[in-house]
């Protein structure tokens, strides 16, 4: 089943750059990894500070695999985590057929 996973960030004040860059640096990561169909970076046209990712994983498990090796394992993630104002947001869809 496929599922799409979407993620908010909020940078803190000064942290937007940096955070953009962190932010494209692990969509090309996973861009990469099997079982990714598509993965998108937007920033929010009202607020420079807001970031979200739409992903379109083949399975959960693809996903999670990925984001285990590729962000997880790799420091990257707490690297993103220190640039933020907010607690990132996760949601996890599946399409209604």
């Amino acid at each position: 089943m496929s599922i799409t996973h979407i993620t908010q960030f909020h940078a803190a004040p000064g942290q937007e750059s940096t955070l953009e860059g962190l932010l494209i640096e692990g969509r090309n990561r996973m861009r990469a990894a099997d079982g990714c169909e598509s993965f998108d970076l937007y920033r929010d046209q009202d607020d420079d500070q807001a970031f979200t990712f739409v992903q379109r994983w083949v399975s959960p498990e693809a996903h999670d695999a990925a984001f285990a090796e590729r962000i997880i394992q790799t420091g990257h993630l707490q690297k993103v985590l220190a640039t933020l104002a907010q607690p990132l947001v996760q949601r996890t869809h599946v399409m209604v057929p």
